[in-house]
């Protein structure tokens, strides 16, 4: 059983280790429904370590899905002096939160 592992999803790093709970960008699926995560960058377990070149081979992160919702509002404004130019707007990012059953090295 691995420590813990290094995976890429969405275009950032994440530190996945059994039964943390990720808050990652938008996935496809369900609430309940298991996600695999082949991207994994570093494994490391009781005695050693794997770094990837760029990924483990045959390395797999499972995971299951907790929640689909939405992130906090981010609020953009834009100002132009001197112009009486003010424009706010708002985002809200999807997010999904998943828990890590397992790491298979």
């Amino acid at each position: 059983m691995a420590n813990y592992a290094i995976i890429r999803t969405g275009g950032k790093q994440y530190r996945a280790e059994p039964g943390a709970q990720l808050t990652i960008e938008k996935l496809e699926g369900e609430r309940g429904s298991n996600v695999t995560f082949d991207d994994v960058l570093l494994v490391r377990s009781d005695d050693a370590v794997q770094i990837g070149a760029p990924t483990v081979a045959g390395a797999t992160v499972t995971a299951t899905i907790t929640q689909q919702t939405r992130d906090k509002k981010v609020l953009i404004h834009k100002h132009k002096r001197r112009k009486k130019y003010r424009k706010t707007q708002g985002h809200r990012q999807y997010i999904t939160r998943v828990r890590i059953l397992e790491i298979n090295a």
